[in-house]
C-alpha cells in the first residue's frame, strides 16, 4: 500500500494536475518494448480537459516508477501489464489503479473516440 500511495503522490506532482482545477482525473499509461506513453483527462465537474502526466522537474520519475511497479507485479503474478489506468478524485483523495494484460485496444484514446473515452474513463468512486 505504501508503494501505491507513493505512485498517487507522484501523480499529484504532475504539471497539468497542479496547474489546472480538477475534481477527478484519469490517466492511461501504455507500455511497449522500450517505450511508455500516457494520456488522460482532468475532470472539473462537467468540464473535461485532455492531459498527459509528467512531472516538470523530473520528467522520467513517474514513468520509471511505473516501470518498476510493472516489474514488481510481474514478479508476483508472472504477467506484465501492457496498460495501467490510474484514477483519482480530489475531494477524498481516493484513487484506483487497474491493469490490462492482453487487450491493446482497451482504454485507447484517439481523436475518433475522444468523447466516448473521456466518459468511459471518468472516475466513479461508489
Amino acid at each position: 500500500m505504501e508503494r501505491l500511495q507513493y505512485i498517487a503522490d507522484l501523480f499529484l506532482c504532475c504539471k497539468k494536475v497542479q496547474q489546472n482545477p480538477w475534481t477527478a482525473f484519469a490517466f492511461v499509461f501504455e507500455f511497449s518494448e522500450g517505450h511508455v506513453a500516457n494520456s488522460g483527462f482532468l475532470y472539473n465537474g462537467e468540464a473535461v480537459r485532455p492531459a498527459s502526466a509528467s512531472i516538470e522537474e523530473e520528467p522520467l520519475l513517474l514513468r520509471n516508477t511505473l516501470r518498476e511497479f510493472r516489474e514488481e507485479v510481474y514478479e508476483q503474478c508472472d504477467w506484465r501489464f501492457i496498460k495501467l489506468l490510474f484514477q483519482m478524485e480530489s475531494e477524498t483523495g481516493r484513487f484506483k489503479i487497474d491493469f490490462e494484460f492482453e487487450d491493446k485496444s482497451r482504454w485507447e484514446i484517439h481523436p475518433g473516440n475522444m468523447m466516448e473515452m473521456r466518459e468511459e474513463l471518468r472516475p466513479h468512486f461508489d
